[in-house]
């Protein structure tokens, strides 16, 4: 092989490279949530960011060899930060304008 791919191989044996990405994942939220004041805006991306780490936490825990007990509960944490994520997502879908002030004669 390659020196890359065992590098790549050595890597994502050790867990390392799920690792890597949630680093990446960590750092879009600091600058997502440095962009985007609103907090609906915000509550969503901090929602899909611990979603998506519970997931990269699932892969590490596999790679490294973890049993399927510690995978099932990073699955089941991502699976409840989405939902969450659905849940302010709809609400923020849903929500209807002010009506404007009727004038008053």
């Amino acid at each position: 092989m390659t020196p890359l791919l065992d590098w790549l191989n050595a890597i994502a044996a050790s867990g390392r490279l799920a690792e890597i990405a949630m680093a990446v994942l960590v750092a879009e939220l600091a600058l997502f949530l440095f962009v985007y004041r609103a907090p609906a805006a915000r509550r969503t991306l901090i929602f899909n960011t611990a979603s998506g780490l519970a997931l990269m936490a699932a892969l590490r825990a596999a790679l490294i060899g973890h049993g399927a007990l510690v995978i099932a509960g990073f699955l089941s944490l991502g699976f409840a930060m989405h939902l969450g994520e659905l849940w302010f997502r709809h609400r923020a879908f849903t929500k209807t304008p002010e009506p404007p002030p009727s004038p008053r004669d």
